[in-house]
């Protein structure tokens, strides 16, 4: 089937092999990363006491190793007109808008404290003229890859003509297309935030839990159970199964309940040390994250995904087969 034969849509090989090219150049900055981070840890180490700062360096590097293979694997994707690509571009635009839009607004708040917070840290405050650049760059960072890029990204995958393009040139079903879109960016949220938990039981001493740090045998414990439910939950959500989004449900609200409580409870300087991050920034982490707009990013920044999951529990009324296979994100359900 071509589409020259359908006038109602306007084919997208163009702007599809555009997108994968940007794609992949995204993924090639992540990889220059890498030595930037390298680079940061060498002048950490020779700080008394930097060398603690490695766990989280390697964190950090296999984060953006993780970033550099995904999208070049997925810019190849949409280059080549692949359902997968699309459909997990759509899901992941989709999330890290959300979660950008509930970033943007913390830093709105926080920039203009910016220096108030260097100040309570012990760190020298940098003359205005150095401050005001500070602030605008990470505004502009911010704003860029949190909310214009995602949102460049989604409006593009979410057209018809982009779908209907990936439908002619690639007529295979792939496994994105046995889950609506909307359940699938769920079930792979959930999923990396899994593989993210268990890249960081590695690095951490302990877990805070309810404004308490868990360690040793209970750390273990509690870091286990919640991996395999956060895994589990993403499976289970993939296959559109209703005990899966009651867990899910269960999940967002006990951690949610979790992180406010060690928000305003919890002593982050102190916390963190305990953690295994070294004193030159556990004191600026901590002051960030005991500032009373973060305190707030708990709570507030649970509802949307408590608000997605309500959204997408019409999915789960009806047995799987009965579902569309591909709903766009944000229309109903046939």
């Amino acid at each position: 089937m071509s589409l020259t034969a359908e006038p109602d849509y306007i084919n997208r090989r163009t702007g599809l092999i555009v997108f994968g090219i940007f794609e992949m150049l995204l993924g090639g900055l992540c990889a220059l990363l890498i030595p930037l981070m390298l680079f940061a840890q060498t002048l950490a180490s020779r700080r008394p006491g930097g060398g603690q700062a490695m766990p989280f360096i390697g964190f950090s590097i296999a984060l953006y190793a993780g970033l550099a293979i995904a999208f070049v694997w997925l810019g190849i994707g949409s280059a080549l007109a692949r359902r997968w690509a699309r459909a997990l571009w759509l899901c992941l635009s989709a999330v890290v808008l959300c979660g950008g839009v509930i970033g943007c607004v913390f830093m709105i708040w926080y920039l203009p404290h910016l220096g108030e917070g260097m100040v309570q840290a012990g760190q020298p405050v940098p003359p205005p003229a150095v401050l005001l650049t500070m602030r605008i760059v990470a505004g502009v960072v911010m704003f860029v890859f949190y909310l214009l890029i995602p949102g460049a990204l989604f409006l593009f995958y979410r057209s018809p003509h982009v779908k209907r393009t990936c439908e002619v040139l690639d007529p295979v079903e792939r496994w994105t297309d046995r889950c609506p879109l909307p359940v699938l960016a769920l079930s792979l949220a959930l999923g990396c935030t899994g593989l993210g938990f268990l890249a960081l039981m590695g690095i951490g001493h302990g877990v805070p839990v309810f404004g308490v740090l868990l360690t040793g045998p209970a750390h273990s414990i509690v870091s286990i159970l919640i991996l395999a439910l956060l895994i589990g939950t993403a499976r289970g959500l993939y296959r559109l199964r209703l005990g899966a989004w009651w867990t899910a449900l269960g999940l967002q609200l006990v951690l949610g309940l979790s992180g406010l409580v060690t928000s305003w409870r919890g002593n982050f300087a102190a916390l963190y040390a305990k953690m295994g991050l070294d004193s030159h920034l556990s004191a600026p982490a901590g002051q960030l994250m005991s500032s009373a707009g973060f305190r707030w990013l708990a709570p507030v920044g649970i509802l949307p995904w408590i608000v997605w999951l309500l959204w997408v529990r019409r999915y789960f009324l009806a047995p799987p087969m009965a579902i569309p296979s591909e709903p766009q994100l944000g229309e109903s359900p046939q």
